[in-house]
């Protein structure tokens, strides 16, 4: 029974994860600043945020840099890149938090308020 709880609350925190998810158009133009891309090419991935779209050309910032830092800036050719796909693992770590946290403060609840007397035997 362990190993089913454990396997259990494994796979749902697997679920949490950042969300990264593919547009299946990009569209043209900057996106927020913020919003963490990861672009494929070349067999690798980076991740970028501050993402600019152009019609020949994909544009971003490398996630660890800031995203005001235009000497920072990463082009690609359109062509060259394969796909993105677009993610917040800031909330995706929330998410996980809260999962991992909330049987914890459930167990707590139940344990601090019991719905009959400690010692009493039915």
């Amino acid at each position: 029974m362990t190993r089913f709880v454990f396997l259990t609350l494994l796979v749902l925190l697997n679920g949490c994860g950042a969300g990264w998810r593919r547009t299946p158009d990009l569209g043209l133009g900057p996106l927020p600043r913020r919003q963490q891309a990861q672009v494929w090419y070349a067999g690798r991935s980076e991740r970028w945020h501050a993402v600019d779209v152009r019609v020949d050309s994909v544009s971003g910032v490398p996630f660890l840099k800031d995203p005001a830092c235009e000497g920072c800036r990463i082009a690609l050719p359109r062509a060259a890149v394969d796909s993105v796909r677009f993610g917040n693992p800031s909330a995706g770590f929330w998410k996980t938090f809260g999962l991992a946290v909330s049987p914890v403060v459930l167990l707590v609840v139940i344990c601090t308020f019991p719905s009959q007397p400690c010692g009493t035997i039915d």
